[in-house]
Parts: structure tokens; sequence; C-alpha cells
């Protein structure tokens, strides 16, 4: 009789003399191999979430509105002269507002399509959908976001936001500009939601359902606790964070459209529904990834997807180094950088390594002041660049997770000194030797690879977690 997957990883590990410790760890079988991949396992594919018709009667959506003047006002639209209209001048178009939100409040999928079609795929710089594609994605989304809230999807409620985060929901501007030169509507960094290329709503929202992302602690729906409604958003965002660092992986090369074409099978953005879904880049491995385009695309993502769970995200810009981070208004959180979700120290979850090999990636979240003091007008232009990821360093030191691990095994195959591996290079933009040493960062590496049964340990372990990034 064969054993299964889970004994025979048992077995092997054993012969290599691994501790207890390691033996408890969990561990889900991965898939390698791109063709292999079927939702369901561990990390779900997105768009497999269809909430239940709601056949019931429907909420007036005008009535709504009318007694939610801030929200009612932050919807407005960029018509083709290059007029931005509010939702009160609109005319016969609230009807089409409507009969989406009809739609999206009985469950009913948009029927658009999961990658938009780029007017100038030979252009190497512009990503232009036409003016009807846009506004069908568009009103799909801000019938999303309505439905949502006014079904009672989730804890949180749009109706007491501020005017900066509901234009991220509902003003066209955050999602793309019209841009009359080139004949059509544009996603990229300076014009819209970032560097991405949007997918609909219901899509990406099917995405965070699979994954338990957007309510994972049960909470009930309006609750108005403030507390806890901070706790709720921020779980949610570490669930979509550590969904980053199991899955993504950041791109090889530049934005040229050849570049661009190879990462994703796209000429233009990186699409939402490639990078959730993965493809092959078959110049760097014949298996598949979730390719992202750095820290300006993860921003760009991480900003459509928490959207359609109606939680604003702006993007940033680090200036003058040239790096991107998001930020989170409602829970007043940043990143030191846009990689760091999947940075090599520390890039797996706790439900890829458990919590012996990874850290809650609500840590990863610095306040304004932390930020201030990372990048804010005092801090000279070289400390700023030394300062991007500094989060992820100091994690590390902390937690001593999996890929902080394998570095140093790495070091211990090859006969490195601490001032010459990679372990030292890793930390070089922020720690010195003698500082980490001073706080007995290899001390406390040897005592947690013996723990786990010895560096081979460590290194098959890192293996298969890595398998994650490809299925």
């Amino acid at each position: 009789m064969s054993l299964s997957p889970e004994k025979n990883r048992r077995s092997f590990l054993m012969k290599m003399g691994a501790s207890a410790a390691a033996l408890s760890l969990p561990w889900q079988m991965k898939q390698a191999q791109a063709a292999q991949v079927t939702p369901g396992s561990n990390w779900q594919m997105p768009g497999n979430w269809v909430p239940l018709p709601q056949t019931q009667f429907v909420p007036n959506l005008t009535t709504w509105l009318n007694a939610h003047p801030n929200v009612r006002d932050a919807i407005k639209w960029e018509n083709t002269a290059g007029n931005v209209i509010p939702y009160a001048s609109w005319g016969r178009s609230q009807a089409a507002l409507n009969t989406a939100y009809i739609n999206a409040y009985r469950g009913f999928a948009t029927g658009l399509p999961k990658i938009p079609t780029n007017l100038m795929p030979s252009s190497d710089f512009h990503t232009i959908i036409s003016s009807s594609e846009a506004w069908d994605l568009y009103i799909a989304h801000i019938a999303h976001s309505l439905a949502v809230e006014i079904r009672g999807d989730l804890p949180w409620s749009i109706t007491t936001m501020p005017a900066n985060e509901l234009a991220i929901l509902f003003h066209s501007h955050q999602f793309f500009a019209w841009r009359a030169d080139l004949g059509g509507y544009e996603f990229n960094g300076q014009y819209g939601g970032g560097y991405t290329t949007l997918a609909p709503p219901d899509y990406m929202y099917g995405f965070l359902q699979a994954n338990a992302i957007p309510n994972y602690s049960k909470i009930p729906a309006g609750q108005t606790n403030t507390t806890i409604l901070y706790d709720a958003k921020a779980r949610a965002i570490s669930r979509l964070l550590s969904w980053c660092g199991d899955k993504l992986s950041h791109f090889q090369g530049w934005t040229d459209n050849a570049n661009l074409y190879l990462h994703w099978q796209y000429y233009g953005c990186p699409p939402v529904a490639r990078v959730l879904e993965g493809t092959i880049n078959p110049n760097f491995s014949p298996t598949l990834r979730h390719w992202t385009a750095g820290c300006f695309g993860t921003t760009a993502l991480l900003r459509a997807l928490a959207r359609t769970m109606n939680i604003a995200i702006e993007i940033k810009y680090v200036s003058p180094v040239a790096h991107t981070v998001p930020y989170i208004p409602a829970i007043d959180a940043w990143l030191s950088h846009g990689d760091d979700p999947y940075n090599s120290m520390g890039d797996y979850s706790e439900d890829n390594v458990g919590t012996a090999l990874s850290y809650p990636k609500s840590l990863l979240l610095i306040s304004t002041a932390t930020k201030d003091a990372l990048f804010g007008p005092a801090v000279p232009d070289a400390q700023k660049l030394n300062n991007v990821g500094r989060r992820t360093l100091e994690l590390a030191i902390a937690y001593i997770p999996l890929g902080l691990l394998r570095a140093y095994t790495l070091d211990l195959i090859q006969g490195k000194t601490h001032a010459n591996g990679r372990v030292a290079e890793l930390f070089a933009k922020g720690y010195t030797v003698a500082q980490l040493e001073a706080v007995n960062l290899w001390g406390k590496m040897d005592g947690k690879i013996a723990l786990l049964g010895g560096p081979q340990v460590v290194i098959a372990l890192d293996d298969e977690a890595a398998l994650e990034k490809e299925s």
C-alpha cells in the first residue's frame, strides 16, 4: 500500500533527523505544475464564489442614496468631454446604475470580461480602454459597493466614511482618466487607480470571499464598535497580505510591452485577473507564478481588491527614491515598501508554514508616525532609500521566519562568515554585522535550526512552501 503524501513527507523528514517540532508543523500538499492546478486547496483560485441569489425585496437605491447624501455626492463620472458629472446630474444614466445595483444585490454576475481590451497594445506606456467598456466597468464597481453595503455583507459601513475614502470607491478618476488625445480611458500610475488593469468587481470579490478575507473573524454586519471595526479591517488587510506573501513573485525586468506580455500575456498594465490566476513566463520558468509588477503593481493590486470590500487604499510614493507604498487611512496603516508582503525573509504566511516559521502579517503595517520617521522631510534621501522595506528587517530579527533561516542555511553550507554571508547582505541597508551580533541573531537562528532538525530540514520545508507560489 502506498503512503499518503503527508506520511511520505514525515518519513522523508524523519530520515533526515527532523525533530518532533518540525514534524508537527502544519503542511498541505502543494502542486508545482500549472497544468495540475485546481481550485480549493489552501488559498483558492478567484472567481469561484457567488452569493446566493437574493430574491427578496431589493431596497430602493434612490431612497437609500438620498438618505446618505455623502455617499451619493461622492459618485462622479468623467465624461468624454472631460467634464466630471456628479450622480445628481446624470439624468437617464441613473437608470444604468440602478439596474446594475439590483443585479449586484441579487448576486447576479456582471458578465463583463475579466480583462478589458487595450486599444493601444503597441504602446509601451499606455493602457487605454474604450469609453463603453470603461463605463460598464465603473458602473459595475459602483453598483457592487452599494450592494455590498446595503445588503449588509460587511461589519463596516461606507455611510460614515470620510470624503477622501469615498472618492477612492466612487470617483471615476480613481479608476482611470479620460484621455481625449488617446481616444479612451487610461489605466496607469498617473491616471486612475494605479499600475494595474482592473477586473470586474464580482470576480475580485469572489476571490476575496473564497479566501475568507473580508470577514475572516465572522463579525456581524453592521457592527458599530470602533475598536472592533478597526481590528476587522486590519485583519482583512492582513489576510490579503498573507495571500500576497504566499503567492506573489516580483516580476523580472521592466515595463516595456514585450516584457509585460512575457509575464501576463497582455500588452498593458498587469491585469488583476492574470495576477490572481497566475501565468507562465517562459523566459524564467516553465511553472506558473503569480507575477506582480513590483511595489507599484502590488500597491495598485491591493487597492483594486480592497475597493471591492469597501476599504479605501491610497497610493503613495516615497519621494525621491521612486518606491510605492499603500496607505489605508481607515486604520492609519502603511507598508514600509509595496514589496514587503513577499520579502524573501518573511513572505510565507501562517497558513502556509505555521506560526513557528512566520508572523502575523498585520505586523507589516506601520502607523503614520512611524512612516514619517522613516520617510519624512527631515530624513536624508540616502537614509530614506535604506529605510525602504525596513519593517521586514525588524520582523525578521524578532521572529526568525523560514525565509531568513533558508538564507542562513545556505551560508552554512557554503562556509560563509557572518560578515560575508547572505544574511549580512539582506540586512545591510538597516543593520551592521556588529548590531546583528549584539542581538544574537546568529545564535537565535542556530537554536531554531537545531529545534527543527538541522539545515537540510529547513531547506526541505522552504522548498515545500515555495511550491505554493507555483500553484
